[in-house]
């Protein structure tokens, strides 16, 4: 009998030192414009809130041309260059958030996720959709870190530059507002080494690059679209 009690005792102890040294760390769902949890099984267009007048549309592959009747118009043999539209109402190409760990359907801040850009009519030739971070990070003025689909692969844990994040860009205001975030670029997730993805403009393109340029704030719209083939 002693040795029962000493052993409730033993476990009992254990528990609570263990409650002691590890907090519970609770970790924050990312919402889109309807308020709805992101899922990792779901797709979604990266946009400018509309608030921001003159900020630009959503984000998609480039570079981008003028076409003959003012539109936009990204067809381009094999488009790498992670950009974002100058179109306001321009949604850009939806995309999949999918987090290091695999079984995570929720897509919480500040965890890792690959972010691929979802295309529904896929060639042979041109299946260049997973981001990644182009050169020698965290990029400095004159050489930029820039955002491309040029070599990034999904789900590889030692491919570091394919790693980012979503952080809450806390605003007090109204619904839309609170529902912007930063994308980020968190090289081994240490804090410290946080890059934010901004925009820079480069050859009339405004190509996604870390802590360079104009901030990038984004609110996530849910792509509800069904069996309408992608333009790129």
């Amino acid at each position: 009998m002693k040795r029962v009690v000493l052993l409730i005792s033993l476990v009992l102890a254990f528990s609570s030192s263990c409650a002691t040294t590890t907090p519970n760390q609770v970790l924050q769902v990312v919402r889109d414009t309807n308020g709805e949890i992101l899922r990792s099984d779901s797709r979604y267009f990266v946009v400018m809130p509309p608030i921001l007048v003159g900020g630009g549309g959503g984000v998609t592959r480039g570079p981008i041309f003028e076409a003959k009747d003012g539109a936009a118009d990204a067809n381009f043999v094999c488009p790498f260059q992670v950009v974002q539209t100058p179109v306001n109402l321009d949604q850009g190409m939806a995309v999949f958030f999918t987090p290091k760990a695999r079984k995570q359907i929720e897509i919480t801040e500040s965890t890792d996720l690959n972010i691929k850009f979802y295309l529904d009519n896929p060639t042979g030739i041109c299946n260049n959709t997973v981001w990644e971070v182009e050169g020698n990070f965290p990029g400095t003025a004159l050489s930029p870190a820039f955002l491309s689909t040029n070599g990034g692969e999904t789900g590889n844990p030692s491919k570091v530059t394919t790693w980012f994040q979503i952080k809450k860009l806390n605003v007090d205001d109204d619904h839309i507002i609170n529902s912007m975030y930063m994308l980020m670029f968190c090289p081994n997730n240490y804090e410290e080494n946080c890059s934010e993805i901004t925009i820079d403009y480069v050859d009339g393109q405004r190509r996604l690059a870390l802590n360079i340029g104009y901030r990038f704030p984004v609110v996530f719209v849910k792509d509800n679209r069904y069996g309408i083939k992608s333009i790129v």
